[in-house]
């Protein structure tokens, strides 16, 4: 006889087995790389940027301190031994031939010459081997030159601006210095008045004495005469004229009523 079917309860399935991840912990580097790359090249740039800027704007710690120190030092042996310093003010220079860095130095007024001496930035790649290669401007009296306080970047820092025909020397003025930096700038301008008046007396010491020619006329200038056109007219020299007149410059104005020799044909005169 056939076996009878018996029915078997159908087994719940057994799950399938599961595995937690392995978790590798990551390398430093490879952190660091992983970030970067994230990093996008605009962000790079500007953090590139904004380090080259810092580097810049602040000076290593000590640099002011070490740059006044060789400045002083070369000072002593840039003067003459009977050259007398009368006014100095510590200041600082931002070239673009150093990017901008600054580099300290102090500028002096003597009785002969303003000179400045500085030391330059220190090297951002490598530090110098040696002492400094320092920086000499020296600008004598007797040349064509100005000094005058200002302000720069923007009027929001102090300076001192010297002016000459080949161009103008910018110095920043650290807050300590400014009062020393006035005192430089007023005796500047003092020693050029005094030289420019005693040329003066020396030139009027010298010159031809005055003539005494029976009459004088008076002769009125006219719109782009010059001192030397008139002496031309009435056959005499500018200094005669200048003497007569007692004109300390060649200046004259249209209108202006001169003391001139007389001379036959002379153009306009009033006796």
């Amino acid at each position: 006889m056939p076996q009878p079917l018996i029915d078997v309860p159908d087994l719940p399935a057994e799950p399938a087995p599961t595995y937690a991840p392995i978790r590798r912990r990551r390398a430093p580097r490879t952190r660091l790389r992983t970030f970067m790359i994230g990093l996008s090249g605009g962000t790079v740039l500007l953090l590139i940027l904004a380090v080259l800027a810092v580097a810049t704007i602040f000076s290593p710690i000590g640099a002011r301190r070490a740059g006044r120190a060789a400045a002083d030092q070369e000072l002593r042996g840039e003067l003459a031994s009977d050259e007398r310093v009368i006014a100095r003010a510590y200041v600082s220079q931002r070239s673009w031939i150093d990017n901008f860095r600054e580099s300290f130095g102090v500028l002096v007024a003597t009785d002969r010459r303003l000179l400045f001496v500085g030391a330059p930035p220190a090297s951002l790649l490598r530090p110098s081997e040696g002492p400094p290669e320092l920086r000499v401007e020296s600008a004598p009296y007797d040349a064509t030159f100005t000094v005058d306080t200002a302000r720069m970047f923007f009027g929001t820092t102090p300076a001192v601006v010297v002016r000459t025909p080949a161009g103008n020397l910018w110095f920043v003025v650290p807050r300590d210095q400014r009062a020393n930096a006035r005192v430089v700038d007023e005796t500047v301008d003092n020693v050029v008045l005094a030289r420019a008046r005693e040329r003066e007396r020396e030139r009027r010491a010298t010159a031809a004495p005055q003539p005494t020619p029976d009459v004088y006329v008076t002769h009125v200038v006219r719109y782009g005469e010059a001192l030397t056109t008139i002496a031309r007219r009435y056959r005499t020299s500018v200094d005669v004229i200048r003497q007569l007149n007692n004109l300390s410059t060649d200046a004259i104005r249209a209108g202006q009523r001169l003391r001139v020799p007389a001379v036959e044909d002379a153009g306009d005169s009033t006796p």
